[in-house]
């Protein structure tokens, strides 16, 4: 098959189980918006180029050029990318931006997202999940987090943990009601 439609397939059947992760926390025009320029001529042809199946197309594309077109122009384009909130006009730093709510969820339904399609796993969503856990755990020292962000992704991928996916998505769509009240101000113990 063709890899411009298998690349199709691929991200539709991503974006299908974030938005019905988003849509089970409470993130509803979230789920709708999610990964809508994956299907734009700038990120779509060259990710098609380089698709495989198995993993993210943009790392092959990194491989071979050193740099993405697709990555660039996806993570300035998406805020439920940590990516989105590095600042560092002026500063010359790395400086992390505290993440609004509803994009640290979305990030999260992504990785869930992301793990099923290309793993090919299925988890029991009432069942404790460990996988997007030890893949944050593996990749920590990667990433940059404002601190309020960090703790409030490591309670949620926890929670999955501990207790599965839809006590992540039902805590999730619980706290929103009250954060969003709250000017974006979680606070997790």
């Amino acid at each position: 098959m063709n890899k411009y439609i298998r690349h199709f397939i691929t991200i539709t059947k991503h974006k299908y189980y974030v938005m019905r992760f988003c849509f089970k926390c409470g993130i509803y025009k979230r789920g709708i918006m999610h990964d809508l320029s994956k299907y734009g001529i700038t990120e779509f042809c060259s990710s098609a180029r380089y698709f495989q199946g198995s993993s993210s197309p943009i790392d092959a594309e990194k491989r071979e050029k050193g740099y993405s077109i697709a990555w660039q122009h996806h993570k300035g384009h998406n805020p439920h990318h940590w990516e989105y909130w590095i600042d560092n006009v002026g500063t010359y730093k790395n400086t992390p931006c505290k993440i609004p709510y509803q994009y640290v969820v979305e990030m999260i339904c992504d990785w869930l997202g992301a793990g099923i399609v290309y793993s090919k796993q299925k988890p029991k969503y009432n069942e404790p999940y460990n996988e997007p856990l030890n893949y944050y755990n593996k990749c920590k020292n990667e990433r940059i987090f404002h601190t309020e962000t960090q703790k409030l992704i490591e309670y949620f991928l926890n929670v999955i943990a501990k207790k599965g996916i839809n006590e992540f998505c039902k805590q999730t769509k619980d706290m929103y009601i009250v954060i969003v009240g709250e000017y974006q101000g979680y606070r997790i113990s």
